[in-house]
């Protein structure tokens, strides 16, 4: 809830101050001085105050006129003094009670994108408080950061608003900007529309919908921003696992391959996930945990045993050089077969992913001749019709050759050319798949041929030791199978780290998960449902009493998707709703935008919304609108408002007239000239500043 106590309005020439002070009391406030006799000034001056002028239009230029900018003058055959500088003042109130003064210079003072707020009634009590702080306005993270006047004036109103999806991808709160056109109508653009006008440069996608959404408070609203945080929470979710996984390959690539890892979160990688390293060993594929219990079997064996001298060992040596020696060739010849292997996979990939571009670039050409066919192009038709596109004669015996079968039309070659597509696709990835595993084999190849190597080497240096000397290859060997083991173990802790993380990610994904289908349809809900019916309701029975004549006020309905007014119209037997274009006069859209924005407002005395309690209007009186049919609204305005709120309108019409019809009803602030005077009791100090103090 906001409520605005105090409107102060400053002008300093080198000659005199000029001052306006209108005080706003609970209900309906009636506004009212001649044509150009600064009403509009005044309320704009509320909207300048609270930084939001961008809800006007994407312009930064102050909204107000010369009067606060460049020159003033008392009345209106007086001569112009030029304006040195000026200020607005606006004291608001929040529902908890809390009051706050709001000042914004205009010219001549500091940057007009620095707010300062003062804490306390320090307009309506004449009182001075030394509790004050600055904020800045329509610069990035004025609606965000806890220095910018938005984000103040949000927790202020005791709002909580929601994030919305732009037209560029990404997201946003919803604006205050966006919303206030529902609680602020401006002469010059607030009428040309219904609903709004919503300013479009934010790039908010379906801004009405958001706004409606947000004040009447529906319940698909809040779903629709839990539906977007699962998303979000889904999405990053996703980016981890994969980052996690690429993690996993890599640590897996060293050593050997890696099976039953899903490429995304699963719910039954959630539950139990059954992943497979393996290393390619001695000529076979094996899991890395048969491995490391088979090493550390040698290892424990390989301790125990007693250190042998060379001669006692000679003649087994000289065997084990004759078997390493053989296999040295075996596997040499293997790893340039797998090689080659290699390298052929890797021609026949190529291969696949050229094919696959070309489908690619065969698919789109026939979608844009697709398209263009059934925009009516009969362009490139010859080809399966035999038919000139120039003179439109048969070609098939003077230009084409005589052929039995008809060409595919391009809807089956659009289908051949997917189903092409899929299947070299497949065939990519298998052949993918088959890369890695040579890859893995040519690792673990390689690996088994240097071990066997170095052994070799190790061997024929032992024979030419001494007889009686210990056995240096078998403390070698020992080494050897030690250090092999200790990178075993640590690849193995490594992937068991990080499959636990994937699967806390996939457990938190499966959550998302479940919770985003447990989520109701982004319809309405019966609640909201009954919101929106006391809303038309209260539409129409306020048309009824404004004296709406372009149709019955009771085929009035509100669009399901941005809740903008619609009219139901008969066609034969059917019942349509059509948008409200030219169905309607000109002076009954305003009576339409009266009665949509006040039921908006008297909504919230029903059901529970968003609505801070707020509407301005200014000059409700258009298009030659009977006064009577004015001042009916008047009076609806005022019930309406009476312990609800305030309803504050700016009108031209004579004084007489507003009192003789709302005396009693309203709190009426009248001025006989310009609203903005000069002040006689105090003239302008040589120092600006001590204005401000």
């Amino acid at each position: 809830m906001i409520k605005l106590r105090h409107l102060r309005l400053r002008s300093f020439t080198a000659e005199r101050a000029y001052k306006a002070d209108i005080k706003f009391e609970d209900g309906l406030n009636i506004i009212q001085a001649g044509n150009t006799s600064g009403k509009s000034t005044c309320l704009q001056a509320i909207i300048y105050a609270l930084g939001l002028e961008r809800s006007l239009g994407p312009q930064l230029a102050i909204p107000l006129p010369y009067a606060m900018r460049e020159r003033i003058h008392a009345a209106e055959k007086a001569e112009y003094e030029i304006v040195l500088q000026s200020f607005v003042e606006l004291e608001i109130e929040n529902e908890s009670g809390e009051i706050v003064v709001v000042h914004r210079d205009v010219v001549g003072g500091k940057d007009t994108k620095l707010i300062r707020v003062t804490f306390g009634p320090t307009l309506s009590s004449g009182l001075t408080s030394a509790d004050q702080r600055d904020f800045y306005v329509l610069d990035g993270g004025a609606a965000v950061q806890e220095d910018g006047f938005h984000h103040f004036l949000t927790a202020f109103l005791g709002w909580d608003l929601p994030i919305v999806s732009r037209f560029d991808g990404n997201e946003c709160p919803l604006y205050l900007e966006a919303i206030f056109p529902m609680l602020f109508v401006e002469q010059k653009r607030g009428w040309s529309t219904i609903q709004g006008p919503f300013p479009t440069f934010l790039r908010i996608q379906d801004v009405a919908r958001r706004v409606m959404e947000f004040l009447l408070d529906l319940d698909v609203a809040q779903y629709r921003r839990r539906r977007s945080e699962l998303r979000n929470a889904i999405a990053e979710f996703t980016n981890q696992w994969s980052h996690e996984r690429i993690k996993l390959q890599d640590a897996a690539a060293k050593i050997g391959r890696i099976r039953g890892l899903p490429e995304k979160p699963t719910a039954e990688f959630a539950q139990e996930p059954e992943v497979d390293l393996q290393l390619f060993h001695e000529g076979d594929w094996v899991r890395l945990t048969e491995l490391i219990a088979e090493i550390e079997e040698v290892v424990v064996g390989l301790e125990k045993a007693q250190m042998p001298t060379i001669d006692t060992i000679a003649p087994e040596i000289e065997a084990r050089i004759a078997v390493l020696r053989t296999k040295i060739d075996t596997e040499t010849a293997v790893l340039e077969a797998v090689r080659n292997e290699h390298a052929s996979e890797v021609q026949d990939s190529r291969a696949l992913t050229t094919r696959v571009q070309a489908l690619e670039i065969d698919l789109r050409r026939n979608k844009d001749a697709q398209k263009l066919q059934r925009l009516g192009s009969d362009i490139g038709k010859a080809a399966y019709e035999h038919i000139c596109p120039t003179c439109h004669q048969d070609v098939t015996s003077e230009l084409l050759p005589t052929v039995d079968s008809v060409g595919m039309a391009l809807d089956e070659n659009i289908t051949f050319v997917n189903s092409q597509l899929e299947l070299y696709r497949s065939a990519l990835g298998a052949s993918g798949q088959r890369l890695e595993e040579i890859a893995g084999r040519f690792r673990g190849v390689d690996r088994n041929l240097q071990d066997k190597q170095q052994e070799l080497r190790s061997l024929q240096q032992e024979l030419l030791r001494p007889g009686t000397s210990p056995s240096r290859a078998a403390i070698e060997n020992l080494v050897r199978q030690q250090n092999f083991l200790a990178q075993l173990r640590s690849i193995d802790d490594l992937a068991i780290s990080l499959i636990d993380d994937l699967q806390t990610i996939a457990t938190d994904w499966a959550k998302a998960n479940a919770s985003l289908r447990e989520l109701p349809q982004d319809n309405l809900t019966a609640a909201d449902q009954k919101k929106v019916d006391v809303l038309t309701a209260k539409i129409i029975d306020q048309l009824a009493v404004y004296g709406f004549r372009s149709f019955e006020p009771e085929e009035i309905a509100l669009s399901s998707d941005n809740f903008r007014p619609l009219v139901r119209a008969r066609e034969g037997d059917d019942v349509i709703e059509k948008e409200i274009n030219f169905e309607v006069s000109a002076s009954d859209a305003i009576r339409l935008k009266w009665a949509y924005l006040l039921a908006t407002f008297e909504l919230k005395c029903a059901k529970a919304t968003n609505h801070p309690g707020l509407v301005v209007f200014d000059e409700p009186g258009q298009q030659e609108i009977a006064s009577t049919d004015l001042f009916a609204f008047l009076r609806r305005a005022s019930t309406a408002s009476k312990g609800n709120g305030q309803v504050i309108v700016s009108t031209s019409e004579k004084l007489q007239l507003v009192l003789g019809e709302m005396q009693g009803h309203a709190h009426i602030i009248d001025f006989p000239g310009f609203i903005l005077q000069p002040d006689l009791d105090v003239p302008p100090p040589d120092d600006f500043e001590a204005l401000l103090s």
